[in-house]
């Protein structure tokens, strides 16, 4: 090992071979960077003559976005093999956060490139990564980080194992169509219309575009793909009426009855859709004591409604 300077646009940032991890540059460390230069070195190789970057990559990527004429590196020899690399940068970063799904996908998917063997990255690797140490599941991590410019939406939204594992049912065709349609949502919304999904081709027999285009689903699909995220409620609604039609209007009359109480916005009333749980949840908000009395006695002046009872009723209701 050796430390030398080195100029930032000498990194090729395109070659990625080490790199595993999604971060960005985060403002707060592009403007650390701009006033006090970067002083952890970043950590190089060299492959075919030329540096290659191990680690510091928002380093790299911001310091050249200030304008820094050099940085400290710190220089691996050559002649150390990409696995042995790998496992530096690998550990390296293991011991700062946890890896999303994403990043922990990606690196077992390096491991199996650099030679790793299968049954090292199910023994010792996976369950560093908090991932189940099964063939099913080496496999089910390689063929997630085959989704490419994707794995950054799984990033972002942090999804979880199961939810990828549901996606990954689908062929390959319909996966970047669902991941396309539900990018910009939050992962609730996301896994949620996976699965209902899921589960409407599985009763029906149909393809996704065969769904998409029928019916009450072609209208909130057409405009989630326009980019209107409200559209999102409107489609789950129409996917859990497909799905369970019993459930769903049930629901459809819980709303009703929860609106035709004409609760203040400082009172929210929520519940479990499914209806697998009977548990009708009271949100109050209040800024001060006064506040959440007065927010108690309009509450409590509805009590005697007619509403609450069906709601109760409803939320009892045996299913299909």
């Amino acid at each position: 090992m050796a430390i030398r300077l080195i100029k930032p646009a000498e990194i090729d940032l395109e070659d990625r071979r080490f790199r595993f991890t999604f971060n960005p540059v985060e403002e707060r460390f592009r403007r650390s960077v701009k006033e006090i230069g970067v002083l952890e070195p970043v950590i190089i190789t060299y492959r075919e003559g030329k540096p290659v970057l191990i680690d510091g990559w928002k380093r790299v990527e911001a310091a050249r976005d200030c304008g820094l004429p050099e940085l400290l590196a710190l220089e691996i020899d050559n002649q150390a093999n990409d696995l042995t690399i790998f496992l530096l940068t690998f550990f390296e970063n293991y011991s700062r956060r946890p890896f999303s799904l994403a990043e922990k996908s990606l690196a077992v998917r390096k491991f199996r490139d650099f030679r790793l063997r299968p049954v090292d990255i199910i023994e010792d690797i996976l369950p560093l990564l908090e991932l189940p140490p099964e063939q099913k599941t080496l496999e089910l991590m390689l063929e997630l980080s085959s989704l490419g410019k994707w794995l950054e939406v799984i990033h972002r939204k942090d999804w979880k194992l199961g939810t990828a594992e549901l996606l990954l049912s689908f062929p390959p065709e319909e996966r970047f169509w669902l991941v396309r349609l539900v990018e910009k949502l939050s992962h609730n919304q996301q896994r949620e219309l996976i699965e209902l999904f899921y589960s409407l081709k599985r009763s029906t027999g149909k393809s996704l575009e065969e769904l998409a285009g029928e019916g009450e689903i072609v209208n909130p699909v057409g405009r989630l793909f326009e980019g209107n995220i409200q559209a999102a409620a409107a489609l789950l609604s129409v996917l859990r009426k497909l799905n369970w039609p019993t459930v769903w209007r049930l629901n459809q009359a819980i709303s009703d009855r929860i609106r035709n109480l004409d609760l203040p916005p400082n009172i929210s009333l929520d519940y479990d859709r499914t209806l697998e749980n009977p548990v009708l949840k009271i949100g109050l908000e209040a800024e001060s004591c006064q506040e959440l009395k007065e927010v108690i006695k309009r509450l409590l002046e509805t009590l005697g409604r007619p509403e609450w009872d069906g709601i109760f009723e409803l939320l009892h209701h045996v299913g299909d």
